[in-house]
């Protein structure tokens, strides 16, 4: 059993500090407060300090009031069993947080790490905890109105049976696994038995190799001998025809007449020519330009002098034209006289330069010829055909031998083939039966699984267990709903498949659920709720003292209401707090949630 005893907080949401609400103090205890007042507050900060985090999601930055913005503090007293705890949370840029344990101090060094240590010690996670400690008409409504299949689905989120589920989906995966492993041993027997089938050792025999005959030493002897014979004669013949050769180029070149051009033509140099011919060219140049100028002045009309601006006299230009003309004419002269001279020299240069190539040529012929060699080479006929018989005949012989040799080769990759089948051919054999083993092992698991696979599937062990919780589920309603509505309502749940139906009884008569009033539905939803929680405190094995039913009169009418305080009343072990805009009960503990000035506080806890 775990008692919550007393929550204090300072600056958490629309709250200052010094706020302290005592949990244990009322077995009924009305909280009331306008909307936004920070009613719904209060489990959220409950929350906080058991788990560090909320159901609704509000980041720690939101968590502190803003118009204080201090940080915040939250502290909670509580017991599981015999043993007394404290709970202390600072949060101002980080977070600290204290557990103390019959006043020791058991905090580990880590936030993260105490607060695992807390929820071991509470033995409920915080899905559960929001759904046994905080309840509100949207809860039930949501499980009632839901579609068959989404009610068994959310009685499955709510109930924590997903974990059969899970079960599921592992032996789902683990025979998916199993099947694979199956599948691939079976293809490496299949491979093997395939291979065994094709290389069955009685279709293979030995062979033996076959003896060689080697060729005679001695007619390799005498084929070397006379190779090397045929080989000089062969160079000899060789140098003859080239001597030859030699003697015939020689003879070509007439040496009498080359000395003859040396004596006759020297070499001389043009440059000196080439520069006059320059000269002369451009003293051509001038004077043609001149003899033209003059020319133009003959034949115009008009001679005026461009800078004296006077007649110039036609005996002048006359004069002048011939001059330059004849000067002209020299000059041309003279450059073919000057080019004859150059054309002269280069081709008495070519003559010099053929007959010292001449000279030259039949002087290096001359050195290469060996007058003690012979002009008629030597016969090697005979000397051919013994080696092409002679060789004929080895080549045969080897040939023969090659072909024992290739033969014996087949007949060593036989017996090797042979070899490696016969070491493969065991491995296989041995591979096979440690192969067999296996399949045999894991078609068992595989068996084994498929069965818990079946157990854990929505039709297995799920369906039982939900088969019975919605049992108890159901006897628990109609246990609330017979005190709510004095016995006139009923319901039953039928579990078809992955199907939750709902049947509702108004004194005997089937009704659909949209077709209640709104009073008749606010009793079958808080009886629904009620139930709801029992069965999960029941099925977490962790009762806690503490239920927040937020709004839930509010779709209640007075009689349902006496109904709903007469029944809360009467549960044992149980401090309820009913959230509300402004209803209030005679017999019941009253704390208003007054909001001044953005700041909110508790007022009337006795």
């Amino acid at each position: 059993m775990i008692t919550l005893k007393k929550l204090q907080w300072n600056n958490c949401f629309s709250y200052a500090s010094d706020n302290i609400l005592q949990l244990d103090d009322s077995s009924v205890t009305q909280l009331v407060g306008t909307n936004g007042t920070g009613k719904s507050s209060i489990p959220l900060i409950l929350e906080e300090v058991l788990f560090n985090k909320n159901s609704k999601g509000i980041k720690k930055s939101d968590i502190p009031n803003r118009h204080v913005n201090k940080g915040y503090d939250i502290n909670i007293t509580f017991s599981v069993e015999d043993d007394e705890y404290e709970i202390d949370v600072v949060r101002r840029t980080n977070i600290k947080v204290k557990l103390y344990k019959n006043g020791t101090d058991i905090s580990s060094h880590t936030a993260t790490n105490t607060y695992k240590t807390i929820e071991q010690i509470l033995g409920i996670d915080f899905k559960t905890f929001s759904q046994i400690v905080y309840q509100n008409t949207n809860a039930s409504l949501q499980f009632l109105t839901a579609t068959d299949t989404n009610r068994k689905k959310f009685l499955i989120d709510l109930l924590q049976l997903d974990n059969y589920v899970k079960y599921f989906d592992v032996f789902k995966e683990l025979a998916r696994t199993l099947g694979g492993d199956v599948s691939r041993i079976q293809g490496k027997i299949d491979t093997i038995n395939k291979w065994l089938t094709n290389n069955k050792l009685e279709s293979i025999e030995l062979l033996p190799k076959l003896e060689i005959e080697f060729i005679n030493e001695e007619d390799e002897k005498t084929l070397r001998s006379l190779q090397l014979e045929f080989e000089n004669i062969s160079e000899i013949t060789k140098k003859i025809n080239q001597n030859n050769l030699y003697k015939n180029q020689l003879q070509s070149i007439d040496l009498p007449k080359a000395k003859t051009v040396l004596t006759f033509y020297k070499k001389e140099d043009a440059s000196w020519l080439k520069e006059s011919l320059g000269t002369w060219k451009s003293e051509l140049s001038h004077e043609v330009k001149m003899r033209d100028k003059y020319e133009a002045l003959k034949n115009a009309e008009d001679r005026e002098c461009p800078t004296c601006s006077q007649d110039i006299n036609l005996d002048f230009v006359e004069a002048e034209y011939t001059e330059h003309n004849e000067r002209a004419q020299y000059n041309s002269d003279e450059i073919k006289k000057i080019e004859k001279k150059i054309e002269d020299i280069q081709q008495a240069n070519l003559y010099v330069k053929q007959a010292e190539q001449q000279i030259e040529e039949w002087e290096d012929l001359y050195r290469r010829i060996d007058n003690d060699l012979p002009e008629e080479v030597p016969n090697a006929l005979n000397l051919e055909s013994e080696i092409r018989e002679l060789k004929s005949s080895i080549q045969t012989k080897k040939f023969e031998i090659q072909n024992i040799i290739d033969r014996n080769s087949e007949i060593d990759r036989h017996n090797t083939r042979l070899s490696i089948v016969q070491e493969q051919t065991e491995e296989f054999n041995t591979e096979l039966k440690e192969l067999i083993a296996d399949l045999s092992e894991i078609e068992e698991k595989a068996t084994s699984v498929e069965i818990l696979k079946k157990a854990f599937s929505t039709n297995g062990l799920l369906a039982y267990k939900i088969e019975n919780l919605v049992k108890d589920l159901e006897e628990l309603t109609n246990d609330y709903l017979a005190e709510l509505s004095d016995g006139r309502f009923s319901l039953e749940f039928i579990v078809v498949n992955d199907k939750l139906n709902v049947n509702i009884d108004d004194n005997g008569k089937q009704v659909d659920i949209l077709a209640l009033s709104a009073g008749e539905l606010a009793r079958v939803n808080t009886s629904t709720l009620l139930a709801i929680r029992k069965l999960m405190s029941s099925i977490s094995k962790s009762r806690i003292n503490v239920l927040f039913l937020d709004e839930v009169t509010n779709v209640l009418d007075e009689l349902g209401k006496e109904k709903l305080v007469e029944t809360l009343l009467k549960e044992e072990s149980l401090n309820t707090y009913i959230v509300s805009h402004g209803w209030t009960h005679p017999l019941l503990s009253k704390i208003e949630v007054i909001k001044e000035n953005e700041i909110s506080r508790l007022d009337g806890q006795s």
